[in-house]
This record gives structure tokens, sequence and C-alpha cells, in this order.
């Protein structure tokens, strides 16, 4: 049975699991995972975890808005003064895909972005087309398409969605 809920400090360890058998299959982070409780954790107002029996499969987490994140500096040249977070740091073990954990974490997201009336944004990089079209499939709609810069000096074209919710 698939639950989701809130992510504790004690799940941290086995959200770096899942995340490195995600990079190992995806390159999902792009920076790598030799950082990863930071990167779990760093700018994160809320989070949520996917369990199937019990085991943590998934993960997903609200990030607090930040002109670094080329999502929201798009967004907000397009709108400004509106409130928005950013949807991130969504992953689910390779062997659980197709279990409904990636649509119940977004489903989830935005579900507490209407709550709280904010806007979520992200972007998905072009390398990603599984989850740009589980976006698609969900609602989300495109607004732009920019340049992300990650490592020494690589870039990667970046699609940029909003959620079907509008704050």
């Amino acid at each position: 049975m698939l639950t989701i809920r809130d992510r504790t400090q004690a799940d941290q360890d086995r959200c770096v699991e899942v995340l490195r058998h995600v990079y190992d299959k995806d390159g999902y982070p792009v920076q790598g995972t030799a950082t990863a409780h930071h990167f779990l954790q760093h700018g994160v107002q809320r989070a949520w975890v996917a369990e199937q029996d019990g085991i943590i499969i998934g993960h997903a987490a609200i990030g607090v808005a930040s002109d670094a994140d080329v999502a929201v500096a798009l967004w907000q040249k397009l709108h400004p003064g509106e409130p928005v977070a950013v949807l991130e740091r969504l992953f689910v073990d390779p062997r659980c895909r197709g279990s409904g954990a990636a649509t119940n974490l977004i489903k989830i997201a935005v579900h507490w972005s209407a709550q709280v009336h904010v806007q979520l944004v992200l972007f998905a990089l072009v390398k990603d087309q599984a989850a740009i079209r589980l976006y698609d499939r969900l609602g989300w709609n495109r607004f732009g398409t920019v340049p992300f810069h990650f490592g020494d000096g690589q870039q990667m074209d970046a699609i940029c969605l909003s959620s079907p919710f509008s704050a």
C-alpha cells in the first residue's frame, strides 16, 4: 500500500539512499550525491515521503523561492509580486516507478500550495523527459525554457512549469 506523509529527520538516511539509486539511473541531481543530506535539507520549508509497505520509495519538497532558481526568476519576471514556492527534490526509487508515488507526491504539494495560496513553480531539465511528460499529464503549464548552469561551467536547457493552481 502506498502512503504519503510528512518527512521527518529520521527519514534522511533512507531518502539519501533512494536519491543515490536515482542518481545512478538518471543522473539526478546533476550535481551528484556527495552532499545529498544538505541537498535534501537546504532551503526546504516542507517535505513529504512516499512509502510503500512502510518503506520510503519517494520524496518531494517545497523550497523557499529564490532568484537563484531559474523557474522562480522567470516566473517573477512574468508575474511580479505573486507569491511563489518551488516544488523540488522530487524523486522515486527507479525500482518503484509506476507505483503512483510521484503523482501522489505532486498532488499533495499542489494541495498544500492551494491551502496557503502560493503558486508552485519548478524546472525540469530537458534530459528528464519522463518527468516533463508527468507534469504535462498532471496539468502543469509550461511558461518558458531557460539555460540552467551547473558544475564546472556546464549548461543544459530547463523547462519551467507552474502548477495548475493559481495563487
